[in-house]
């Protein structure tokens, strides 16, 4: 049987039914969940600034339904709130919970003549901790992947700044590769010296937490042992009290 189909008809009949793209919206959803599993890591956040922008980019496009999309958008929005929040806590309050950690195996030196150890500055320059003598020192363990540490960096260099060679000198000390932590120096406006160092003496060696700091008078004494973040204020206090000079502890802690 022959049809005969009119061709004004032919023209008004419906396309065939399109099929979305859900590519953006599908790649949305599956970053925003990933991001909220790593939400506890930087990635987190980055996954969900990302998860954010491609299920935005599927609505803007009107590409098909916006269900799986809006519930991407969703996703990585929570992501980068918890990615946030996560962080405050750790910069606020672990730094201050580390203070009270047990430190008996570094204390017992408050009050000791502070070992001599040899310092090369990653500028090259080479000194002996002993020809400091006559000054307050600052030693500072401390790392370039150590949020706390690098919370403190500015401190430090605000009091480096503030304060004379004469009274006080500044140290900071990583384990790390060399050029690395020059690179992260420059680029953090350490303005005091940093030195990389290892297989240093008691109590050096006993540090387990960073930052750890060491305050040394002007006798050579290690008057006090910082473990964990300290304010500005606080590590203002502590370099005042190295700055003057003191007589030996007549009581030192034993080991």
């Amino acid at each position: 049987m022959r049809m005969n189909l009119n061709p004004e008809e032919v023209q008004a009949a419906p396309p065939p039914p399109s099929h979305p793209n859900m590519n953006w919206a599908i790649a949305s959803l599956v970053l925003g969940i990933l991001a909220c599993i790593l939400s506890v890591f930087i990635v987190g956040l980055f996954l969900g600034l990302i998860g954010g922008t491609f299920g935005v980019i599927h609505v803007c496009k009107k590409r098909g339904p916006n269900g799986v999309a809006g519930w991407g958008i969703g996703l990585s929005i929570l992501s980068i709130f918890m990615s946030v929040a996560l962080a405050i806590v750790y910069y606020h309050f672990i730094p201050r919970m580390m203070s009270n950690v047990n430190t008996s195996a570094l204390t017992k030196w408050e009050g000791k003549p502070a070992p001599d150890i040899s310092i090369t500055f990653v500028d090259g320059k080479t000194i002996r901790l002993s020809e400091l003598k006559g000054k307050g020192v600052v030693l500072d363990f401390w790392a370039t992947w150590c949020g706390p540490c690098t919370l403190e960096i500015p401190h430090f260099a605000s009091l480096y700044s503030g304060s004379s060679r004469k009274d006080l000198e500044i140290i900071g000390i990583a384990s790390e590769e060399e050029g690395k932590v020059r690179e992260f120096a420059a680029k953090k406006g350490m303005n005091y010296p940093v030195a990389c160092l290892s297989d240093l003496p008691a109590p050096y060696s006993d540090v387990e937490l960073i930052p750890t700091t060491f305050f040394i008078d002007r006798e050579g004494f290690i008057k006090s042992i910082a473990v964990g973040y300290r304010d500005l204020d606080e590590l203002k206090s502590l370099a005042a009290g190295v700055e003057q000079a003191s007589a030996p502890d007549p009581h030192p802690k034993s080991n």
